[in-house]
Parts: structure tokens; sequence; C-alpha cells
């Protein structure tokens, strides 16, 4: 406990300074270096982490926060809206590129990589890299992106430290005991109240700095995402029971890898995002510049 306290101020006192100047190229080379670390941690996981898949999968997980920086640069005349979807397409079609390789060299691989081990690997590394550039769609792409950068980071890390608090104290009834033994219930409604709580107090901070803020669409996004944070992390559990590993990595001491500390927050950010470019009312819903 020790261990992943320390780690875990230590690494705040790390991101913060990366985020008050997210204007700089300095964010998108942070994310950048996240989701490339990410995918070779999930390529290692599962088995296909030769020269030829860590060097496609890293470049193509970085490059995509890279692309996404520029395509801001290159369009602030332009509407958000606009710069969302360009960079969307863009990701869609270099993923399609990355799984077809992929896919391709697995199958002249003459057996030394099972295919289906291969599509597990491209999945994952599309799903991971996808996480980290919506991080980067939230900051550029939307008129109010210091709000939503910080907005999985609050709903994830929350869910997870009162999910862990409430579990300890009230948990009685294990959760997905197949998947994650120590998860329970308890910890999971707690977890996820509390998280919705401390959201709206995060919006109310952002009130004192000229932000308008719905409260009521706050904690519809807050409620549902703190869900959803509980299942990427489930998720990237279950891939790891799945390969037998414990951890994806050491980058984090008493966390483990990228993967580890950033599991939530992947599906988290990355449902924000689709919440606020696809479902109506959302994306001038929840906040606005006064």
């Amino acid at each position: 406990m020790k261990t992943r306290i320390i780690t875990a101020v230590v690494m705040t006192a790390v991101l913060i300074p990366f985020f008050i100047f997210s204007e700089t190229w300095a964010f998108p080379l942070l994310i950048a270096f996240l989701a490339g670390l990410g995918v070779y941690e999930m390529l290692r996981c599962i088995g296909v982490n030769n020269v030829f898949y860590s060097v496609i999968g890293v470049a193509f997980a970085a490059f995509q926060p890279i692309l996404a920086r520029f395509v801001s640069e290159a369009n602030r005349q332009s509407d958000f809206q606009h710069n969302n979807k360009v960079v969307l397409s863009l990701f869609l079609g270099t993923a399609i590129i990355f799984v077809l390789a992929i896919l391709i060299y697995a199958m002249f691989s003459k057996g030394k990589t099972d295919v289906g081990d291969a599509s597990t690997a491209a999945l994952f590394s599309v799903y991971v890299a996808l996480g980290f550039v919506s991080l980067m769609i939230l900051r550029d792409d939307f008129c109010c992106g210091w709000f939503y950068v910080f907005l999985p980071f609050v709903i994830s890390w929350t869910t997870d430290t009162f999910a862990y608090f409430c579990g300890m104290a009230f948990g009685k009834h294990k959760l997905i005991p197949d998947v994650s033994p120590k998860k329970t219930v308890e910890g999971s409604v707690g977890g996820t109240l509390c998280s919705v709580i401390l959201t709206l107090v995060y919006g109310f901070v952002f009130t004192r700095f000229g932000y308008n803020v719905n409260y009521l669409f706050l904690a519809a996004v807050a409620l549902v995402c703190s869900f959803l944070s509980q299942c990427g992390d489930l998720l990237m559990s279950l891939v790891k029971r799945r390969y037998g590993i414990k951890d994806y990595g050491k980058l984090f001491p008493g966390h483990g890898g990228v993967l580890d500390r950033f599991d939530s927050i992947i599906l988290c950010s990355l449902s924000i995002m689709f919440f606020l470019c696809y479902v109506p009312g959302v994306y001038n819903g929840i906040v606005s510049i006064i």
C-alpha cells in the first residue's frame, strides 16, 4: 500500500504539468508515449511481440496523438465537430492498415504466430490506441477542452479509489470472482456513487473559472462512465487472467504498467468522446463557457 501511494503521488506530480501545458506539444508526446507503451504491453501479454509486431504496433499507437494534434493545429479555423470527425476518420484508416498488416504477417509466419492471438492483439491494440487518442480529441477538438480532458481521470480514478475503500469497509458479495476475485458489488456501487458526487464537485470548481455546468447532464455522464470505467478495468483483468500474467508492466511500482494504471481511463475517455460526438444534446448540454 505504501508503495502504491508514493507512486500515485509521484505520478500525479509528473502528469499535472503536462496537463497544465497541454496546449504545447509536450502533451501529445506524453500521450503518444503512453499509447505506444500500452500497445507494446498488450502485444507482449498476448505473446505476439516479435520485432515486426512491436515496431508496427508501437508506431501505430504513438502516431495517433501526434496526428490528432496536427489536425487540430491545421484546422483551427474549422468548427470543433469537423476536427474530431477528421481525426476519427484518419484513425479508422490507419487502424485498418495496421490490422491488415498484423493478420497478413501472421498468415505468412508459417505457424510461428497463431492467427487467433494475432487477431486478439490487433483488436486490443486498436482499442488501447483509440482510448488514448480520445484524450487528444477531448483536449483539442471540443470548445471546453480543459474541462473534458480531466474528466476521464476524475471519474475513473475516484471510482477506482472509492471502490477499493468501500469494498474494504462493506464488501460482502463478490462482483465477478472469475475475473477479479477482490472486487465486490458493494465496492462497485460505492465507487460509482462517490465518483458521481466528486464529479459534480469537479464541475462546481469549474464554475469558479467562468464555465456554465449542467449538473444533471454531468451526473448522468459520470454515472454511465463510472460503470464503463469499471468495465474497462475488468476487461483488462480478463485479458491478464486469460494469458496468465499478474501485471502488464513495471513502469509504476505497486501499480504495474501503463495498462494496469490506465485500464479504466481508456474506456472512460473513449466513452466520453463518443457521447460528445454522437449522442444528441450532450455536446452542448454538459458544459459551456459563459
